[in-house]
């Protein structure tokens, strides 16, 4: 607790010594909304992944720390908006098997059964995100299909049994899944707000793999610097039965440059 309130001062210090204004929009750091970063701008988190605003209707993302083993991008398009809805649509692609391949052993480090090869996995997304803006509230709504190819066969004794993890590798075992949620950011002041979000992953045809994620983060920020901190609460349904979790606390400090 010392720790986290003397980073906490130690930031506070260095954000209120930077000369740049802050703005609502400017730093509203909205990555998981329909609005794109500004152009030239890139967003880098310990936990969040490098976001680059390639131009005004295309961004970029990345977690570039597990890049090299497990290559993977996505990208996030605007769309025409309607009325006071903005409109943005995401396409991922990620390749697992080298992280995967990297766990399968014995000893130290090892999650799944060296007996049991891993093939190429490929894994792509499309989703869509809708948000508005009212007095203080951004609201997005949020949903996306996830396809799981392999070039060979995954033997369903590979699953990894974690909260997190479980759902999002389902879509190799079950072919497809579905994603669903919504978010509500509030913006107490122009360097204080909180998120909290409700995500639901379903996978027809599958008895297995569903799970509900929540979680709320309260964040302060100025126009190149971001501290949040909160909690997340999962239920899933795995091999070994129903199950929740609470895992907490989380935290993540982001950084900003270019515009």
């Amino acid at each position: 607790m010392r720790i986290i309130k003397l980073f906490t001062l130690l930031l506070l210090i260095w954000s209120a010594g930077q000369s740049e204004s802050t703005t609502a929009d400017e730093s509203l750091w909205a990555r998981e909304s329909a609005f794109l970063l500004q152009r030239g701008r890139i967003e880098k988190g310990v936990f969040q992944p490098l976001t680059y605003g390639f131009s005004e209707n295309l961004e970029f993302s990345t977690h570039a720390l597990a890049f090299f083993v497990m290559p993977n991008l996505t990208a996030k398009w605007s769309h025409q908006n309607v009325g006071d809805w903005y409109f943005a649509s995401t396409h991922g692609l990620i390749y697992p098997t080298p992280l995967l391949r990297l766990i399968s052993r014995e000893g130290t480090g090892g999650i799944i059964s060296p007996e049991f090869d891993i093939p190429h996995l490929f894994g792509i997304s499309n989703g869509i995100l809708v948000s508005r803006r009212f007095q203080s509230e951004l609201i997005t709504l949020k949903a996306a299909i996830d396809v799981g190819l392999k070039t060979g066969k995954l033997d369903e004794r590979t699953t990894i049994d974690l909260p997190l993890v479980y759902p999002r590798l389902q879509p190799f075992y079950t072919g497809c899944g579905l994603r669903f949620g919504f978010d509500i950011r509030h913006q107490f002041t122009s360097k204080i707000d909180v998120l909290t979000d409700a995500d639901w992953f379903v996978f027809p045809g599958s008895d297995e793999g569903f799970a509900w994620e929540h979680k709320t983060l309260v964040a302060y920020h100025s126009r190149r610097n971001r501290f949040s901190l909160g909690y997340k609460l999962v239920y899933g349904e795995y091999p070994f039965g129903k199950a929740w979790h609470l895992i907490a606390p989380i935290f993540d400090y982001q950084r900003a440059w270019g515009k």
